[in-house]
């Protein structure tokens, strides 16, 4: 049962449902595919109930943790694997054996070759064992023996980064927000602007506070942005001051479980209110975006509420140099007002212009400028899979350093006593680059001839 559960066929097996499964459920939820014109095995698959999407996510959850427990399986048999080549190598070997290896060398010696050769391959970096038996001394010496986990280490990988991207689509949250200053946001689902679904796991609010006490931005010349910014002064969940934050771009805050990334959207609200000759009140609200460069304009296009009437709303404000950056920009800007002009088809009207506090009257409509507030995005994101993730690229270049860069190499030697002298019997093998350490062994044996061998 163990070798089925983590045998190769199976882990292949699961690998082509997987990738089948995930273009079905792309192709379900184009519905550019007429069922009719499908192929017989697609049609015979949404008859069956699988016409969405989502009616797939539960096979290939199924699948997917299948498929994690094959790859935990198949760790331990490697691992046991691993274990086992470790094993035969601190092995001894007598004469005979050594003498069957690929690189191997045999040379008289003095009669005290014993204690020399170990004295030898210490120094050469060799972690050394011997023992008597059969009536020769046996020597066994190795290094870099962890380089043999190198394979086990790229296994590892794949299922770490698997478990990520799981983990990744039962955790992945994100919301979008803007804050004028000194306004506050509290975390939660229902205080975002746009926001995704609660995830599967850990989708509760965090309740953390945001108070938005700055926005930065930086120009360079010609007037291009370089840098947007926030400042936060941030709270947990039971209100405690946790100090104050900038947040940038590539420069996120994290608190709470929870990363606050800049946003790149920073401008003005306009607050509007129409009325109309009933005194039915609509309040709205006109986006402008801070200018990219000096001379660009801010307008935004506004619809009042069901009348159809489209207004074109240009913004002057000397609120721009407020905002740390944008201080060049005030020469043009020294008044708030809205430039008013009225979209009819391909027509436009002039309307005239806006003061904050003031009212435009048109068409029975009585338009009033309420208030002006800069603000500033952000985006606020939880995923868990994501450090998971990058834990598989750390194992997988751990692994790249095992198999390439720690070469596991071992020796094995036979001293039989001989009359006087004695006789050195000497082999040993290496993982890889083997042409390379053929000619190494050779110019091992020859200084280990001059030190041990005899006079």
């Amino acid at each position: 049962m163990f070798a089925l559960l983590g045998g190769l066929r199976l882990s292949f097996a699961l690998l082509v449902l997987l990738g089948g499964l995930a273009a079905l459920r792309a192709i379900i939820g184009q519905k550019t595919l007429a069922m009719e014109t499908a192929p017989r095995l697609l049609r015979k698959i949404v008859a069956l109930g699988f016409d969405s999407p989502d009616s797939l996510g539960i096979p290939l959850a199924a699948i997917l943790l299948l498929f994690i427990l094959n790859l935990g399986f198949s760790s331990v048999a490697m691992a046991r694997r691993v274990r086992a080549r470790q094993a035969a190598f601190v092995t001894m070997k007598d004469a005979g054996s050594i003498r069957s290896l690929a690189n191997h060398a045999e040379f008289l010696a003095s009669a005290d070759a014993g204690r020399r050769l170990a004295a030898f391959l210490k120094e050469s970096g060799l972690r050394v064992r011997e023992e008597k038996a059969g009536g020769e001394l046996r020597v066994s010496a190795g290094r870099r023996g962890a380089g043999l986990w190198g394979p086990f280490f790229f296994h590892q990988t794949l299922m770490i980064i698997i478990i990520g991207a799981a983990l990744s689509m039962l955790t992945r949250y994100a919301g979008y927000a803007e804050l004028s200053p000194g306004e506050t946001f509290v975390e939660k689902h229902g205080n975002y602007l746009r926001v995704t679904d609660r995830p599967a796991l850990f989708g509760g609010d965090r309740n953390f506070k945001l108070r938005l006490d700055r926005i930065d931005l930086t120009f360079w010349k010609p007037g291009a942005v370089k840098q947007r910014a926030n400042v936060f002064s941030a709270f947990d969940g039971n209100g405690t001051f946790l100090g104050q934050r900038r947040t940038e771009i590539n420069k996120p805050l994290h608190i709470a479980g929870t990363t606050v990334y800049q946003g790149t959207h920073q401008g003005f609200f306009a607050e509007l209110e129409a009325r109309d000759g009933t005194g039915t009140t609509i309040d709205g609200k006109a986006r402008f975006f801070i200018p990219r460069q000096p001379g660009e304009r801010m307008t935004d296009v506004v619809t009042v509420g069901d009348t159809g009437i489209r207004l074109e709303l240009e913004l002057f404000t000397e609120q721009v140099v407020r905002i740390s950056g944008l201080e060049s920009l005030g020469s043009t800007h020294m008044a708030t007002l809205l430039k008013v002009t009225q979209q009819e088809g391909e027509k436009r009207r002039s309307l005239g212009v806006l003061f904050k506090g003031g009212t435009l009257t048109m068409d029975g409509i009585t338009l009033r400028f309420v208030e002006l507030k800069p603000y500033s995005s952000f985006v606020v994101s939880r995923d868990y899979g994501v450090p998971v993730i990058f834990a598989g690229c750390l194992v997988l270049l751990i692994g790249l350093l095992l198999t390439y860069f720690w070469v596991p190499e071992t020796w094995w030697a036979s001293v039989r006593s001989d009359g006087d002298g004695c006789t050195v019997a000497v082999g040993a093998t290496a993982e890889r680059y083997r042409e390379t350490f053929r000619e190494r062994f050779a110019e091992t044996v020859k200084r280990l001839e001059e030190e041990v061998g005899a006079k």
